[in-house]
């Protein structure tokens, strides 16, 4: 069975499609949706031969041998060309961007691009819309922590997001579920109690501003 992280991101893979799942540790992604009838075949791809193991284990119990194919790689480097779906997730911002730019040529290739990223959410989505993708696909659920993940393609024509688009996503701020609420409810009360401890008053200043931003935009104050 699933986390519900893996589980939003298997919600947001089309049917029918080829998925390349980019650091798959386990495999339990690719395994849930052959297995599901989702979709009908993957690659289980990761730098580490360790975690290359531990996904061939899984895809062997599983039976599943014929439709998941593992690779070692870094990013999308080795992925072959009939992949449709690329899943990034469970890592920071920075090593997902990495991926992104050392394969940048390849990405349009996708019919989407799923990413989830422990921080810095609002960095990726500066950067799909930097480089000419448009965002097609948000969740946010709560797992022990709080998770996003966004799925982009290759735009037609340029995309333009607002700062609070930016930020909070388009399609979040847009359908303001519970638990969107709930997290931004979690976020500002942290930074009050960061306000309160900080003597800095530059410092002081900015994270007021922030939860301004989030009285505004979230709570509708």
């Amino acid at each position: 069975m699933l986390s519900v992280r893996l589980k939003a991101i298997a919600d947001c893979v089309p049917e029918g499609t080829i998925v390349a799942d980019i650091g798959t540790d386990h495999a339990f992604l690719p395994v849930e949706l052959i297995a599901s009838g989702k979709i009908e075949r993957a690659y289980a791809c990761d730098i580490g031969t360790g975690p290359l193991e531990h996904a061939r284990a899984t895809v062997a119990e599983a039976g599943l041998q014929a439709q998941i194919s593992l690779i070692l790689t870094p990013g999308l480097e080795k992925v072959p060309q009939d992949a449709q779906v690329a899943v990034i997730a469970g890592m920071g911002w920075m090593t997902a961007k990495e991926i992104l730019e050392n394969d940048f040529e390849r990405l349009g290739q996708f019919q989407r691009i799923l990413v989830q990223v422990n921080r810095e959410v609002a960095s990726l989505r500066r950067w799909i819309m930097d480089h000419g993708f448009e965002i097609v696909a948000e969740k946010l659920v709560h797992d022990r922590h709080y998770y996003q993940i966004v799925g982009f393609r290759k735009a037609s024509q340029p995309v333009v997001y607002t700062e609070a688009q930016l930020q909070y996503g388009p399609f979040l701020l847009a359908r303001r579920e519970p638990v969107f609420i709930e997290y931004y409810h979690y976020r500002k009360t942290k930074l009050e109690r960061i306000a309160r401890q900080i003597e800095d008053p530059v410092k002081r200043s900015e994270i007021l501003r922030q939860i301004e931003d989030m009285n505004a935009v979230i709570l509708n104050r």
